[in-house]
């Protein structure tokens, strides 16, 4: 569940009775819309935004314990001295090898 305070997962055995809460992720940021993948129970996804930061996507293979931008792993994201490295939430399009142009006409 997405909030303007962070994201929260809930969970329940079959009969629906019981809940389990865990949150909240992102603490402090705007979460849109969070997916729980048909094919892997455990992988999640959340789109979130921050004023400072931006927008950014994140997934989950381990039910929400831990988070990644889908295609890196944690240790891409660091710097040796542990602080986060700014690439980390860059958003590119994939280019001709020939152009150097947009494969993909769906920028906005």
């Amino acid at each position: 569940m997405g909030t303007r305070k962070g994201a929260f997962i809930l969970t329940s055995d079959g009969t629906r009775k019981r809940w389990k809460v865990s949150g909240p992720h992102f603490a402090g940021w705007e979460t849109y819309h969070m997916k729980g993948s048909p094919v892997n129970s455990d992988r999640i996804y959340a789109s979130q935004t921050s004023a400072w930061f931006g927008q950014i996507i994140q997934r989950s293979d381990d039910g929400g314990k831990t988070w990644n931008p889908p295609g890196t792993k944690p240790e891409d994201l660091m710097t040796p001295e542990g602080m986060a490295k700014g690439e980390s939430n860059m958003f590119v399009y994939d280019a001709s090898p020939e152009t150097g142009k947009p494969l993909t006409t769906h920028q906005w």
